[in-house]
């Protein structure tokens, strides 16, 4: 059976919404049932799925959502301020 770690990285891909910096974790709550729902089906129960959170569902897939969003601004950043170098040329 897949560890629920890998099996979370691999759902908050899919979770999380479009780029964008959030602040309150109640942002997040639709995308919270829905990952308990997918947790259950995959065979994961509610306090499994909550451990690998670090105890707060919501709050997590904030943190990842905001991490992606600084990684993808950095990027763009890097893109702007050295084109050929992003380009491999």
């Amino acid at each position: 059976m897949q560890k629920i770690s890998d099996w979370l990285d691999d759902r908050v891909q899919e979770i999380i919404g479009p780029p964008g910096i959030h602040d309150r974790k109640a942002d997040f709550q639709e995308q919270a049932k829905l990952l308990w729902l997918q947790a259950e089906v995959a065979g994961f129960n509610v306090a499994q799925l909550k451990d690998a959170c670090g105890g707060d569902v919501e709050q997590y897939l904030l943190e990842q959502q905001n991490a992606m969003t600084d990684v993808g601004r950095q990027n763009a950043l890097e893109e702007i301020s050295h084109p050929a170098e992003s380009h491999g040329s």
